[in-house]
């Protein structure tokens, strides 16, 4: 899919012919870090939307650098590959998920292991209808499953992550599902979001309760994690 013009057409400058107006001005009178970090945001912002669009094996390095606004150049700065942008935004992706789980905990009650459950489920879905690119990124298994450790896959990683704000979460730790249990509950939450974003642009929302369902069903047989 091509990129569009803005609406209104062209800028004069482009019209008289010298070339689109340079989005990275606005930026050079911000210090240097600062620069950076939105730079790197809107690479990473950029990929998203072409993943969701055209799929990563379609997605080339050029098309993130002018959908991001930046020249090859300052891309190259930054990342190797577009292996290694997905990275940094399946790694961004991690990092807010349990930032809004930990969030959600200070919000309301989830002492319970079902309430967290519902809100774990909740949040990723809700995180799939707001942004496009976590819907098809989310965690790096477009890229590789192994992305987001060497020895570990992606569900592994998130697994041990998630484990860890449920202790705090939690009124008893006690309670917390052992790794194992927690990477099939994960992948459960992941097969049964991605075929009802399949079904519904928006998901659908009886398969969302469905694999709520499933997802505390199977923390009821699992178990907590058993002591050290």
């Amino acid at each position: 899919m091509a990129d569009h013009e803005p609406p209104g057409g062209p800028s004069g400058r482009e019209a008289r012919g010298g070339g689109p107006p340079d989005p990275e001005i606005p930026l050079r009178r911000l210090p240097a870090a600062e620069r950076n970090a939105i730079r790197v945001t809107r690479v990473l912002d950029a990929a998203g939307q072409l993943v969701a669009e055209r799929g990563y094996e379609k997605m080339t390095t050029s098309q993130v650098a002018l959908r991001a606004g930046v020249s090859p150049g300052v891309l190259y700065q930054f990342f190797a590959d577009k292996r290694a942008i997905v990275h940094a935004l399946a790694t961004r992706n991690l990092d807010r998920y349990l930032e809004q789980m930990d969030l959600a905990a200070q919000s309301c009650d989830l002492s319970d292991l079902h309430d967290t459950a519902d809100a774990a489920m909740d949040l990723m879905v809700a995180m799939c209808r707001e942004d496009p690119g976590f819907r098809v990124v989310r965690f790096g298994d477009v890229a590789d499953v192994r992305l987001l450790g060497i020895t570990a896959d992606n569900d592994s990683v998130l697994a041990a992550r998630l484990g860890t704000v449920l202790a705090a979460q939690l009124a008893d730790p006690a309670e917390v599902p052992g790794e194992r249990a927690l990477i099939m509950a994960i992948k459960i939450a992941d097969a049964m979001v991605r075929l009802a974003f399949a079904i519904a642009p928006d998901g659908d929302q009886g398969i969302i309760d469905h694999a709520k369902r499933l997802i505390k069903i199977h923390l009821d047989l699992s178990g907590p994690a058993a002591p050290p």
